[in-house]
């Protein structure tokens, strides 16, 4: 008896003694960016010029579209013109594909205009990754029976992952230039306006991010 007794004052003892630990995840977040202009290029040869060109404007112009026919180019390919044609509405430019197709007009390509990536949302995908790391490590630490404390540390992998960034004052707006500048330098801005066969672009952004967790 005396040693059943010992051994749960040892245990009480040991579990109100249990060192606190640290947890580091990582968040995601993901972003989806949809194209501002649809464009499509079509060709003619010089006969369709006068007829199937001249009934595609007249049709188009017919049903409200005000947007006029581009040429592509001044040099003919293979005898054929070619012309781009652009809208911002995609259900406008759905009815575009299928009167081209309805009056028998050759499409060389379809093309989205993607806009170039504001990195000044950059703070709204952190906060978005760092709750998405807190609900992770809220499972992970209810799995060991701990709760969370308090976050330690936050790591912006994504955007200052880098030692060169130690020596920049990144509050300060010299800091702030200095930062896009490398990001440009660094091609980080991949993400400029670009034509792209898809109509959205996905992109994602991680953050690392430490927290303190005791025992229940």
């Amino acid at each position: 008896m005396k040693f059943i007794s010992f051994l749960i004052l040892f245990l009480i003892f040991q579990f109100s003694n249990a060192q606190s630990i640290t947890l580091r995840v990582l968040g995601k977040a993901t972003y989806i960016e949809y194209a501002k202009t649809n464009g499509v290029i079509i060709s003619f040869n010089e006969k369709e010029l006068k007829g199937k060109k001249t009934k595609l404007t007249d049709t188009i112009l017919s049903i409200g579209i005000k947007n006029k026919l581009i040429p592509f180019s001044k040099a003919n390919t293979r005898n054929r013109f070619k012309f781009r044609l652009e809208e911002n509405n995609l259900k406008t430019f759905d009815n575009i594909l299928v009167i081209c197709s309805d009056l028998g007009i050759k499409i060389d390509k379809i093309y989205y205009k993607i806009p170039e990536h504001k990195f000044e949302n950059e703070d709204e995908n952190a906060i978005l990754a760092i709750n998405n790391a807190t609900s992770q490590a809220k499972i992970i630490a209810n799995n060991l029976h701990y709760k969370i404390v308090k976050i330690l540390n936050i790591d912006d992998d994504t955007t200052y992952a880098d030692p060169i960034y130690d020596r920049i004052d990144i509050e300060s707006e010299r800091g702030k230039m200095l930062i896009r500048l490398l990001q440009l330098l660094g091609n980080r801005n991949y993400l400029k306006e670009t034509e792209s066969k898809n109509s959205i672009r996905q992109g994602g952004y991680n953050i690392w991010v430490t927290y303190k967790l005791k025992p229940i």
